[in-house]
């Protein structure tokens, strides 16, 4: 009888034990398929996290002071030139993301009525610009302490543009896209009041307003100058402040921040920005930032951690379950192979029989494993990962998608099953050894 037709009979005759089998494959398929769906689901999340969050370091400035004879003086607001910026750029590479500059500077208005402070007069009304590369860069904004109501940010390609408060706005019945005149300032103090220290104004630009800004979280002090008050933040592009002679070019005084692609290698890259011998470090300090990162991947690596050590526990036991049941299966057909080597067939022909009876089986209980987890794993997936992702998103601003990082994909799939098909074809061979290893006459002499 042909080996295909013995492998059919047995199937259809012995239902009983093939389903209690094919049930032992669907369970371990199905639990080995969860946990290298979650281990790989874990290491795609991860990666989309890094790419998407990315993250910074920030080299911020901090002006130092001495004491002699009792007054104490500044000793100078320190600067980084372009020069120094462009080292930074070359050691990051390929990671940058994005950068931003600042400087500020002072200007007043012509016809502007800035929000009076301590102290105000018409010689101290003026308000505070910070020119910038890159406005929704800057920390307030970035932090959510400013946000954006009307028009857009500024650009790097941006030309005499600015922001300016929803206040500032009301007050003087100015709206996006109004231009308007400002001038130099310089804000100080003459007999215990607030003043101007330009007296004589010679540099002018006209600025369009791009857009107007709201502020979230209003701490502003009462005994804060017109100028330092929040309300009168002036944002502008790079070139307001070297139009009002402010600023020299290619120096600044203000943070810079730097944006990076993958936080794993925030660390290495501080490391070596921090060596650079361009920048003052004694007056100046850098501050990283992986936006929570490392954080989110302790969680994910703890339940990478797990889903190892479930594959692992799965596999031993599905292995050990299976020698287990294909050995007193094989066992139990002692009559019918001693049957089968007396009329002729060949040790391996029996072997080939169990074996191709063993994948049909396993292919059944695999496929209705597969089709069994698709479902589940986007439960799981809602369970495990979703909630991290959709945190993520939220803190960082992210739009977040509905993908499902547990959902299996083909190579894994074959891998997978491909493994047990070996694991199974072994178990079988092992099982089979021992009763094959026997002569037709000694198999026949036992059964008796």
């Amino acid at each position: 009888m042909h080996v295909g037709r013995r492998v059919f009979l047995y199937l259809t005759r012995r239902k009983g034990k093939n389903l209690i089998l094919c049930g032992v494959f669907l369970l371990v398929s199905f639990f080995l398929l969860t946990g290298i769906s979650v281990f790989a689901g874990i290491s795609k999340a991860s990666k989309d996290l890094r790419s998407n969050i990315g993250a910074s370091f920030d080299i911020r400035p901090y002006e130092q002071f001495i004491s002699e004879n009792g007054q104490v003086s500044s000793k100078g607001a320190p600067v980084v030139n372009e020069t120094s910026i462009q080292k930074i750029l070359d050691i990051i590479g390929s990671e940058l993301k994005t950068y931003n500059t600042e400087h500020s500077g002072y200007a007043k208005g012509e016809g502007i009525s800035f929000i009076p402070g301590m102290g105000h007069s018409e010689d101290s009304n003026m308000g505070q610009v910070i020119a910038v590369r890159d406005s929704s860069l800057s920390k307030t904004f970035f932090d959510q302490e400013y946000r954006l109501t009307e028009g857009s940010h500024i650009k790097p390609e941006d030309k005499n543009k600015i922001l300016i408060s929803k206040e500032l706005a009301r007050k003087n019945q100015l709206s996006v896209g109004d231009t308007v005149r400002l001038t130099h300032a310089e804000l100080g103090s003459e007999n215990g009041r607030y003043v101007d220290l330009i007296k004589e104004k010679t540099a002018f630009a006209a600025v369009e307003i791009k857009g107007i800004f709201e502020i979230v979280n209003k701490v502003d002090s009462d005994l804060n100058p017109t100028a330092k008050k929040a309300e009168n933040v002036i944002y502008s592009d790079r070139q307001l402040l070297l139009a009002l002679k402010e600023q020299e070019q290619g120096i600044y005084e203000g943070e810079l921040s730097f944006f990076i692609a993958d936080p794993l290698r925030l660390d290495e890259i501080t490391q070596k920005a921090e060596k650079t011998a361009l920048i003052d470090w004694e007056n100046h300090i850098l501050q990283k930032n992986d936006f929570k990162f490392s954080k989110i991947s302790t969680q994910l690596e703890s339940v990478q951690n797990i889903a190892v050590s479930f594959i692992v526990t799965a596999s031993v036991l599905g292995i050990a379950i299976l020698m287990l049941i294909m050995t007193l299966r094989i066992r139990g057909r002692i009559k019918e192979a001693g049957i089968l080597l007396s009329t002729g067939s060949s040790k391996k022909g029996i072997i080939g029989q169990f074996i191709l009876e063993t994948v049909v089986v396993l292919t059944i209980g695999f496929l209705a494993a597969l089709v069994l987890f698709i479902p589940v794993s986007g439960a799981l997936d809602s369970c495990l990962l979703d909630p991290v992702m959709q945190e993520t998103a939220k803190n960082i601003r992210l739009a977040s998608d509905s993908r499902n990082y547990l959902q299996p994909d083909s190579l894994k799939v074959i891998l997978l099953a491909s493994a047990e098909f070996g694991a199974a074809i072994l178990t079988v061979i092992a099982a089979s050894a021992m009763v094959l290893s026997l002569k037709p006459k000694e198999i026949l002499t036992k059964m008796s």
